[in-house]
């Protein structure tokens, strides 16, 4: 039995859930709030409600269930929760710290544990609801500041974290959830750390703070521990970390857990009412309506649609780029800025870069002739000075630049020893600025790539494509499996955060859109100025219109034309957010016969896997690589509106240590008024094939990946003197520049 009682504000709801913790589940229910009592001689609170076992009360259902579960970690099983919502612990059983296992000894406060999550759903697979078991390697930092400060750990400039009295507390709850993030550490002074918060400079005590427990901490914390020995420990741990993360492996934990809440027997989740669960869902190949299997783009080489492949880049060697004929400029002069003691063996790959590598099937033909044009040829400016000196860099990046000839790119060539160099002091972000603020796109090469064996044809391969592209090339495009009806553009939307420190008042984003053709050509992109984060959402919105509105003039849309518009997003959009985009739309699109949206979140890390016992994997080096992993192209329905995609199996995993790879997970908003899951996913997985980066399939589609790429680099160029970002509205605006 349930009390109904209607629903007047949150307020109201967060203080019946907090007043009727330990005696009922207090659930939203549209208009009303649903209290079931779970505890024996509760009262009813509100007018009586019956809950049935049928569909109808599948959301009272599932929140019983939670509950119940909720109620089994902590008061039967021990756990101590580090978030109610998704259930969300980690297990500190002994023998488990995946670091003590690698180093054969336990470090005190130093620790990787499995860290599991629990959601219990409404749907998923075959339309079932159920609960979905998340499992990854958390890293702990769990010394205070003072004890890393005697140990000599960099503590100053690390964002350090204190127990809050305001943060939200709940029963059983992990101590170390406690701890909230506090500001940057900028100075220490005797016992205490000077930190920059939201709201100005604080000081905390050292001995009750802990610094962030991100990786890149956690690893130096650890090289202090272990001296001399920390390259040969950290190997250890990464392969104790990628054991953890195995397939096989994952589907034995799974199971194991399954089995152990299954021996609870059927769950008391209510008076009168039992949750009965079962093992984890398996699904067969032969069963379309539960695994769809996504067929892999063809690619086409050129305007008719006759020149075809499967591969992007044996279809460039037999056909050229789709734009062949029309491409300009067919002789392009780079500018090549590099070290002068790295010059000769740089002259020899430039060499090879233009004219092939000789003996190698990957890269026989060269740039010039691979991608149909005439010449090819390279103002080399050498330099005096180091590999991470970055004013020698950019006076020979100006140097390039004062040349009679009109250069169309350039090729700098820098050291992995500067990877860790920002601002200012990187050498690659400052020539970057330098030649961008020209109009001129870059492309990296590290010398340590550089060698005299036959394999530099691959890295030459994917740099001759990227290549082409920074040069406003269209190298290839997804032939047309039958042109939908309506004019379709796909958007990707995203935003770059433009603060150095995360904790300073005054956030500003930038608005990135991306629009690409239905066959996968990139069209145009376009990033709005700085703006505080309250006005991101008309910036992004601005830039939108401009993009917009300059396809439709360039592709010459006719009033009699169905317009569909899809969005790939890299955050759930608010209702409001959707909405403005809708109306946005809407008014530039009067003229047309129809208009319909699409808004598709695309979500990399979630807790659901798709994992194939049947995979036998594929032979790497000694060894196998992807058993039990999913070959890249299975799509599950898990509701109406989310389905889940796998865009990397065997063939992509790097190594065989990388673990079981995670689905990319779709979730279509519910302003969306085109709803064809099945043909978004469809269009959404040939994207994830069409980078004009690297000649084969990525993790995301190019829509993210590109806004992503545009974001990382303007985050980090802003951080260059001089560099302004309107570069990128002008000559740049048609150059895949990101790549």
């Amino acid at each position: 039995m349930a009390g109904v009682v209607p629903f007047e504000s949150a307020d109201q709801l967060k203080d019946l859930r907090e007043r009727l913790r330990e005696s009922h589940v207090v659930v939203r229910e549209r208009g009303n709030i649903i209290c079931v009592q779970v505890a024996e001689g509760a009262a009813q609170v509100g007018t009586q409600r019956v809950v049935t076992s049928g569909p109808e009360d599948v959301l009272l259902q599932t929140r019983l269930l939670e509950d119940r579960l909720r109620r089994v970690l902590i008061t039967e099983w021990k756990y101590e929760l580090r978030r109610e919502y998704p259930m969300r612990f980690v297990s500190r059983r002994t023998g488990g710290d995946l670091l003590a296992q690698a180093l054969g000894r336990a470090i005190g406060g130093l620790h990787v544990h499995p860290e599991h999550s629990i959601e219990v759903r409404r749907s998923g697979p075959r339309g079932f609801p159920g609960v979905v078991i998340g499992m990854k390697a958390r890293y702990e930092i769990d010394i205070p500041a003072d004890v890393l400060l005697k140990r000599g750990v960099a503590v100053v400039g690390t964002y350090v974290m204190a127990e809050s009295e305001l943060a939200r507390s709940w029963p059983g709850q992990d101590p170390q959830a406690k701890r909230a993030l506090v500001g940057r550490a900028v100075a220490v002074e005797g016992d205490e750390l000077v930190v920059q918060g939201r709201e100005g400079e604080v000081k905390i005590y050292a001995a009750q703070a802990w610094i962030e427990p991100n990786k890149a901490n956690f690893h130096s914390v650890l090289r202090k521990v272990c001296g001399r020995s920390f390259d040969h420990a950290l190997a250890a741990l990464e392969g104790k970390i990628a054991a953890f993360n195995d397939a096989q492996r994952r589907i034995a934990d799974t199971d194991k857990i399954a089995k152990v809440v299954l021996g609870l027997g059927p769950l008391d989740v209510a008076a009168g009412m039992k949750a009965h669960l079962a093992m984890p869902l398996r699904l067969k190949r032969d069963q379309p309506s539960h695994l769809r299997t996504l067929t892999e783009p063809t690619f086409v080489f050129d305007h008719s649609g006759d020149k075809t492949d499967r591969y992007p880049d044996s279809g460039l060697t037999k056909f050229g780029p789709l734009d062949a004929e029309s491409f300009t400029p067919k002789a392009p002069t780079i500018a090549v800025v590099v070290p002068r003691q790295f010059q000769g063996r740089v002259e020899t790959l430039l060499n090879r870069f233009r004219d092939g590598v000789r003996g190698s099937p990957a890269f026989p033909a060269g740039f010039v002739r691979k991608f149909r044009l005439t010449d090819c040829s390279f103002v080399l400016t050498a330099f005096d000075g180091d590999v991470q000196d970055a004013a020698a860099y950019k006076r020979a990046c100006l140097s390039a630049l004062e040349t009679k000839e009109k250069i169309n790119l350039a090729f700098v060539f820098t050291s992995a020893a500067q990877e860790h160099l920002t601002g200012n002091d990187s050498p690659y972000l400052v020539s970057k600025s330098t030649f961008m603020s020209q109009g001129v796109a870059v492309q990296e090469f590290q010398v340590e790539n550089i060698t005299d064996q036959p394999s530099i044809a691959y890295p030459l391969t994917t740099m001759a494509l990227a290549v082409y592209a920074k040069l406003g090339g269209t190298p290839f495009a997804i032939k047309d499996s039958g042109q939908p009806m309506a004019r379709e553009l796909i958007f990707g939307i995203g935003s770059a955060q433009v603060v150095q420190d995360r904790m300073v008042k005054g956030e500003r984003y930038v608005g990135i859109t991306t629009v690409f053709n239905t066959d996968g050509t990139y069209l145009v992109s376009n990033v709005s100025r700085e703006a505080p984060y309250e006005q991101y959402q008309q910036a992004l919105l601005d830039t939108l219109r401009a993009c917009l509105t300059e396809v439709r003039d360039r592709e010459g849309w006719q009033p009699k034309d169905f317009v569909r518009l899809i969005f790939h997003v890299f955050k759930p959009l608010k209702d409001e957010e959707a909405t403005a985009v809708k109306e946005l739309v809407a008014g530039l699109t009067t003229d047309f016969a129809g208009v319909e949206f699409a808004f598709v979140n695309v979500v990399a890390e979630s807790p659901w896997m798709i994992l194939d016992e049947r995979a036998e994997g594929i032979k790497a080096g000694r060894g196998y690589k992807g058993k039990c992993v999913a070959n890249r192209g299975f799509a599950v329905p898990i509701s109406k509106s989310e389905m889940l995609v796998t865009v990397t199996g065997p063939r992509e995993l790097k190594t065989e240590r990388q673990g079981a790879p995670r689905p990319l997970l779709l979730k279509l908003h519910r302003e969306s008024t085109f709803t064809d899951i099945d043909y978004l996913a469809g269009q959404l997985f040939r994207f994830t094939a069409m980078s004009w980066r690297r000649p084969y399939p990525t993790s995301k589609p190019v829509t993210i990946l590109y806004s992503d790429l545009i974001a990382g680099l303007l985050g980090k160029l802003r951080h260059v003197t001089n560099w302004n970002s309107d570069v990128v509205f002008g000559k740049l605006r048609y150059s895949r520049w990101f790549l």
